[in-house]
């Protein structure tokens, strides 16, 4: 697109400026030195012509102070020269000073032209698209027609709208397949294809990695439930077991008890069998013998118990 403007109106814009150079242009006095205005014009159109953006932007500014009434083309031969050194603050800042004074200049369509194309560079993708657009309107047979369309579809590609991107490109491939952007239209149409397939596959991740976070917090959820459900019975359990070793351990004193008096009554026995033998012969006294058979049976009893 630039090399196109380069080699179409910039080189008639030089030929016309060395023209009013060498017929038009006087010498000039400025802060007490007399200075040729027309030496630094041709020092500036010499670093353009050369490809020194800095050189030619500082010359034709200087020229452009020393002259009461610049040109219209020397301003416009400065926005370029900001244009190609990427100065776009300064180029945007120049069109708006060229479209107030020189609205009937014949460079004036190019001009607005890149205005808006300054104004993607900017990044204020919305301007760049009306300013074009406005420009595609005024100038429908302009030669740099399509290149106005591919600035804009830039400029609804970089601001994520798609189908308006790849409408413009399919428009510039169809109704102007011999134009410079043709090409670069064609290959933009084939990056927004992929530019969606890949929108679409993280669109998935997206979803899936939602999916999953939810899944994890709802199973973290769940598990810290159930440790405090499992705790809560433990701590149930314990107490039950507790409950039922206090039981045990108050039938077991219980019995002791019992198997202490039953020890007592059994003492109690063998000390009177013990009397009773010293008095009379055990094969004939009845009641010694039926005493004899309960301390067995407690005896029996007694170890009955102690073995439980």
């Amino acid at each position: 697109m630039v090399r196109q403007i380069k080699y179409t109106v910039e080189h008639i814009v030089c030929s016309l400026l060395f023209f009013i150079l060498f017929f038009f242009i006087p010498d000039m006095v400025c802060v007490g030195q007399t200075v040729s205005a027309k030496s630094v014009l041709i020092k500036g159109l010499e670093a353009y012509k050369n490809g020194d953006w800095t050189s030619a932007i500082f010359l034709l500014r200087q020229s452009r102070s020393l002259k009461e009434d610049d040109s219209p083309e020397t301003l416009y031969m400065l926005i370029m020269s900001e244009l190609y050194s990427a100065d776009y603050k300064s180029a945007s800042s120049d069109c708006d000073v060229y479209i107030s004074r020189y609205p009937e200049s014949c460079y004036i369509s190019y001009v607005e032209y890149q205005k808006g194309r300054t104004s993607y560079y900017l990044g204020d993708y919305n301007r760049a698209v009306l300013l074009l657009s406005d420009f595609c309107h005024r100038y429908p047979g302009h030669e740099m027609y399509a290149s106005a369309l591919f600035w804009m579809a830039e400029a609804f590609y970089a601001g994520y709208n798609y189908d308006q991107a790849q409408a413009l490109y399919e428009r510039i491939v169809t109704d102007f397949p011999l134009d410079a952007k043709a090409a670069e239209a064609q290959y933009r149409i084939e990056t927004v294809e992929q530019r969606r397939r890949e929108e679409k596959l993280i669109y998935l991740l997206k979803m899936t990695g939602e999916e999953y976070l939810s899944a994890k917090e709802e199973y973290e959820k769940q598990l810290k439930t159930y440790k405090t459900e499992g705790l809560v019975g433990l701590q149930r359990e314990l107490k039950t077991e507790q409950d039922k070793s206090g039981a045990l351990a108050a039938a077991l004193e219980e019995q002791k008890r019992k198997n202490a008096e039953l020890q007592s009554t059994v003492d109690s026995l063998q000390t009177a069998s013990a009397g009773i033998r010293q008095e009379e012969p055990p094969e004939k006294n009845s009641d010694i013998l039926e005493l004899k058979k309960k301390a067995r049976e407690i005896q029996s009893l007694m170890n009955s118990n102690a073995e439980e």
